[in-house]
């Protein structure tokens, strides 16, 4: 807001003074060139803070700017969490589970931590969770592998 503020003041004083030197210069060429002038002067200052604005982040280092925009690095990874996220929300669907929590281990591998009410085997899990990560990633689905840790009523735990 102080920066507004000032800029404010500063196109009062441009205008104030762009129509004490056209009051001041007599009538002819010289005034109409100094009205031009006082116009492109109040037009720059009006601009400047735009202006300051792009260059300003243009400057901004990546890390610095919302989620790493222009890092890929950064935006992978929010792209990762949120396929897992939705991978999680469809696991949950599935009658029977409580939680699920689905971890990246390495490119198509996966570890999943799933409580369940009652028994189910970890076999048909690592199948529906491979399912819901093919949707979520896009990837086929024989090519994603799958550890789960079923806590809950199934025993034991397989890699699908």
């Amino acid at each position: 807001m102080a920066l507004i503020g000032q800029w404010v003041k500063s196109l009062i004083i441009i205008v104030l003074l762009g129509n004490l030197v056209q009051f001041l210069l007599p009538k002819g060429d010289l005034k109409r060139y100094a009205g031009l002038i006082v116009g492109l002067v109040l037009l720059l200052a009006m601009i400047s803070p735009v202006w300051g604005l792009i260059h300003r982040l243009e400057n901004t280092p990546a890390q610095m700017t919302g989620m790493g925009l222009g890092n890929s690095g950064n935006f992978q990874t929010v792209v990762q969490q949120e396929q897992l996220g939705q991978a999680e929300a469809m696991v949950l669907d599935y009658p029977q589970v409580v939680s699920c929590h689905v971890s990246y281990i390495s490119p198509g591998h996966y570890e999943a931590y799933v409580k369940t009410r009652s028994p189910i085997s970890s076999n048909t899990l690592s199948k529906y969770i491979q399912a819901a990560l093919a949707v979520t990633t896009g990837h086929n689905q024989n090519q994603i592998t799958v550890r789960v840790v079923v806590q809950g009523h199934s025993s034991g735990s397989k890699p699908g």
